[in-house]
């Protein structure tokens, strides 16, 4: 199948306008909608509604939404492992949630890129569901998370302890007040939540909820509040006086892990690269 079909098929979904999805791919829009009636013909499935000028994806787009994301990304990693010049004779994929490249992924990949010339390096700032789905499908070769995935032929590795301190835009704020009015809940996983659980039981509801600190930590700098934070990523601002540690709250503490496959061609290799952690 030409992946044009399933790179334009995405582009549409993603849009919901075929004159969007045309501009953005740089085609006209007959081609656009050639290329999806080429691929409904294929599959003799319909995977778009149309009314009233509005686009909308059928129960099978819905499904073959997900495929196409895999084969495509599939097919680029096969494209790159076969493609690999002279100079770089391995490739590997690392992803990890975002806060972790803000701790210490960001610094290992530096000393790797640095210190393995022949090392081709691909790597990816994820979700914490989105590592677990390409460490499922062999899409990436380790990958770095909070909570420690339960896979098959899959090795978990205890790789570091993060502590997450409450921190205020406000100074000497008392605990109460930092957990109410103005606090940002950040989603770090189910350990972290069962711990705030029973650290704050009847914490009012937070009027915000993000998925990543470094949008936690701009909103509350932009805008004031409290939230819980790496303490390694705070450490700066509360010296220079732009946050302030909230006395008497419970420090919460994190593990970080790796992932790898059990069989995979690399396990050496990423064991001699965790080595190199330093956390």
């Amino acid at each position: 199948m030409d992946t044009l079909l399933l790179q334009t098929f995405l582009e549409v979904s993603r849009t919901r306008n075929f004159g969007k999805a045309s501009e953005n791919l740089c085609v006209s829009p007959s081609t656009v909608s050639a290329r999806i009636r080429q691929l409904e013909q294929h599959l003799g499935l319909s995977l778009f509604t149309r009314s009233h000028h509005q686009i909308g994806l059928t129960p099978a787009g819905e499904r073959m939404e997900r495929h196409a994301r895999f084969i495509l990304s599939a097919w680029e990693r096969a494209y790159e492992d076969t493609a690999l010049s002279e100079r770089h004779k391995r490739r590997l994929v690392v992803a990890g949630v975002a806060s972790l490249w803000d701790i210490f992924l960001q610094q290992w990949l530096n000393g790797i890129y640095r210190d393995y010339p022949s090392l081709g390096l691909r790597a990816e700032e994820s979700t914490p569901l989105r590592v677990v789905e390409k460490l499922e499908q062999r899409m990436i070769d380790v990958g770095f998370m909070y909570e420690p995935p339960r896979i098959r032929d899959v090795v978990v590795e205890e790789v570091a302890t993060v502590p997450l301190r409450l921190v205020s835009s406000r100074a000497g704020q008392p605990l109460e007040k930092a957990i109410g009015d103005g606090y940002i809940r950040v989603e770090w996983g189910t350990t972290f939540a069962s711990l705030h659980e029973s650290h704050f039981p009847q914490r009012l509801l937070a009027r915000g909820r993000v998925n990543s600190g470094r949008v936690a930590l701009n909103l509350m700098l932009d805008c004031g509040g409290a939230a819980y934070l790496p303490d390694s990523i705070v450490a700066p601002l509360i010296g220079q006086g732009r946050l302030h540690g909230v006395e008497d709250a419970p420090v919460i503490e994190m593990k970080a892990y790796a992932a790898f496959g059990l069989h995979g061609e690399h396990q050496a290799l990423i064991a001699d690269l965790l080595g190199r952690l330093d956390v």
